[in-house]
Formats: structure tokens, sequence, C-alpha cells
């Protein structure tokens, strides 16, 4: 069953229920899994404000469509805030990178220092900063390992669902170009037969002029 083809609260039912795999995406995996500024979730939350933005127009549901422009709105000034925000952090990692250049000399200066205290003493100390380092490597490479793995089955999930929200929204915009040619082609109808009936008009008023000259010529002649 085509949504586009059924009357207007038989279409926004059916609606509904289309999005309904949308609506539980987003609740139950979009929104619990991934951060409010997330590329991945801002461009599915635009999509899906877009699709219903379209379909409140299409349907004439005001509701519909001011949830749709407003989904779509955030994403769009969220992405906006995350691009600037990635900005300000480039910055802000070129001058910490600055400053760690300066603290590892003044380290390297004080681990010379301690050299000369005793080999032992600073050998335990970069043991025991080996040691912490590892165990933080591999901490993160599990969290690492963990939120990639919860991202690819979210991102596989958005892009199934995304489109499917693809396919309705290009239909919705061929409902709307077949619903605007209907007018304009019984325009174009309407004005070639005004032009017809008006040639019409124009040979009429012709002969009519011949038939009125040639009556008054007999009449002449008569006389």
């Amino acid at each position: 069953m085509n949504v586009l083809t059924l009357p207007r609260t038989v279409a926004a039912l059916e609606y509904k229920a289309l999005r309904l795999p949308a609506t539980l995406l987003q609740s139950q995996v979009v929104v619990r899994f991934l951060d409010d500024d997330s590329k991945l979730r801002l461009g599915f939350e635009k999509a899906l404000g877009t699709l219903d933005e379209k379909a409140g127009s299409l349907l004439a549901n005001d509701a519909l469509t001011d949830r749709g422009r407003v989904l779509r709105r955030r994403s769009e000034v969220l992405a906006k805030a995350v691009e600037l925000e990635e900005v300000a952090d480039q910055r802000k990692q070129a001058a910490e990178a600055t400053l760690r250049e300066g603290t590892k000399k003044a380290q390297k200066t004080r681990e010379r220092a301690k050299a000369q205290q005793g080999q032992g003493v600073q050998q335990a100390l970069q043991e025991e900063q080996a040691d912490k380092a590892r165990a933080e490597r591999a901490a993160n490479a599990r969290a690492q390992a963990e939120k990639k793995r919860v991202e690819d089955r979210t991102r596989a999930k958005v892009q199934s669902v995304t489109s499917q929200l693809d396919a309705q929204e290009a239909r919705i915009d061929a409902t709307e170009r077949a619903r605007t040619a209907a007018p304009v082609a019984q325009l174009t109808e309407a004005v070639s037969g005004k032009k017809t009936a008006d040639a019409e008009r124009r040979k009429a008023e012709r002969l009519a002029a011949l038939a009125d000259a040639e009556k008054q010529n007999r009449q002449a002649a008569r006389s």
C-alpha cells in the first residue's frame, strides 16, 4: 500500500507506521549510544527531520511539519557548533603540543639530574612509568574496541533506516511534482483553446464583412 495515494487521514496513520522503525532506532539506539554532537547522530536526525517536515506539508499536518523543522534545525545548529568546536580543539591541541614539548624538555632536564643521583633509582622510576603507560594503553584499546563495535552496529542500523527515509522522501517529491503538473497542463490546454476560439471568431467576422459587401454591391447593381 502506497501512503501517498491514500486520503490524508489514512495516509497520516500509514506514515506513522512507516516511521516507527526510525522512531525506535532514534529512541533505543541513537539517543542511548551516540553523543548529542555525534556526526552520525546529527546526520540521521537531520534526514528524519527533513522527511517529517515534507510529509507534514504534504499531509497538511502542522504539528508534524513543526516537529520535523525543529529536529532538522537542531541538527544543523549542533553540526555547526561541532564544526566550531573542532576548530577550537585543533588550536588547543597545537597549544598543548607546544606545552608538551616544553614539558618534555623540562622532564629530560629533571631526568638527567635524577640520573646523577643514582642509576638504580632512575631505572625503577622508568619501569614504573612504562608499566603505567602500558596499562593505560591497554585500557584505552579495550574502550576504543568496544566503542567501535557499538558504532559499527549503530551505523549499519542508521544506514538501513536512512535508506528507507530517502526512498520515502523521493516518493513524496514525486507526488508533489505530479500534483503540480496537472494544473499546469490544464492551464496550457485552456490557453490553446482560447487562441483557437479567437481565430474562429476573426474568421467569421471576415466572412460576415465579405457577405455585407457583396450584398451592398448587388443592391447598387439593381439601382
